[in-house]
């Protein structure tokens, strides 16, 4: 998949006799590349207005299925600071990186500690004849405690780039962790003791969040997972799991889903239809509406409270 990118980009460079041209700026501040919505967010509220942030997934696109352009690739080597997060859905990613000359980049999974996957609680289990490197889910941010460490690892690194501006990155990320860590009070509180068991007729990217508040949850895909047809057995499990008295009365998809199978099952069983955003990505309104991860963190816990009382 890379060469396909990187073909055009030595051929440029062979014909012309120069180097590739660089996306730095000419002001003077620091330039952060980003893949996805969460370290776009976090570095954001890092950096401030001392940094140019290049989110590279645009709003409203499968983050899953990105392939990197041309210019993309350009972006991420003359960078002062690529911020990516790791797993399967970043082997291009890696791939960069080994060809590219030095590139300083920050790995999200590395903040923090990884979960292996977890497939018991998925219906419909793919079955390829590929061998997978990745075994941890990494999707590490939907648990507020590792957002909050995120957040610490990148102020690191805004100290280390800009020594001067070290105050003002300490308070920024000093003020966002403290959000986030309240939210994670907030969502103890709701969800201490909660035993039922959460139905997802959509892909569960939620792993690090279930844990986190012990959770119990029944879903249709996988995280990461690339089928979206569910069989006739995954449509009567989930179905059969939501008539039982120990499940939350509602069914639950994820941002940016079609909805098709959580709208079937929610009508066949008289049920509400409840979106949970995991942040991974995020609509181009939400985005143009300055929307955070905290604010959408919120909203998941707003989404929350009210499923759980009309189950009470």
């Amino acid at each position: 998949m890379l060469k396909r990118f990187l073909l055009p980009l030595l051929l440029a460079v062979l014909l012309c006799g120069c180097s590739l041209p660089s996306e730095k700026l000419t002001d003077d501040k620091l330039q952060i590349v980003t893949t996805i919505f969460p370290a776009y967010d976090f570095a954001l509220q890092v950096f401030g207005d001392t940094a140019d942030i290049t989110l590279l997934l645009k709003a409203g696109t499968e983050s899953h299925s990105y392939d990197p352009s041309a210019r993309d690739i350009v972006k991420i080597e003359g960078c002062d600071l690529f911020i990516y997060n790791g797993g399967e859905s970043d082997a291009w990613v890696e791939n960069i990186l080994k060809s590219a000359d030095e590139v300083n980049a920050l790995r999200m999974m590395d903040a923090v500690e990884a979960l292996d996957e977890d497939h018991e609680g998925i219906a419909e289990q793919e079955h390829d004849d590929h061998d997978h490197d990745e075994e941890y889910d990494e999707h590490v941010w939907t648990s507020p405690k590792n957002a909050a460490l995120i957040v610490r690892s990148i102020e690191q690194e805004a100290s280390a780039l800009a020594p001067e501006n070290r105050a003002l990155y300490e308070s920024a990320a000093g003020e966002y962790a403290a959000e986030i860590n309240a939210l994670d009070e907030k969502f103890t509180e709701l969800l201490s003791g909660e035993e039922r068991c959460f139905v997802f007729g959509d892909r569960f990217p939620l792993l690090y969040f279930f844990r986190e508040y012990g959770l119990n949850y029944t879903a249709a895909f996988p995280g990461c997972g690339s089928e979206t047809e569910p069989s006739a057995q995954t449509i009567a499990a989930l179905a059969e799991r939501l008539s039982e008295s120990d499940t939350v009365p509602t069914v639950f998809c994820i941002e940016l889903s079609n909805r098709k199978l959580a709208e079937t099952l929610a009508d066949e069983n008289g049920l509400p239809v409840a979106e949970f955003h995991t942040c991974h990505n995020i609509t181009a309104d939400d985005f143009a509406a300055g929307e955070s991860y905290v604010s959408l963190m919120e909203r998941n816990y707003k989404m929350l409270q009210n499923a759980l009382k009309n189950g009470g």
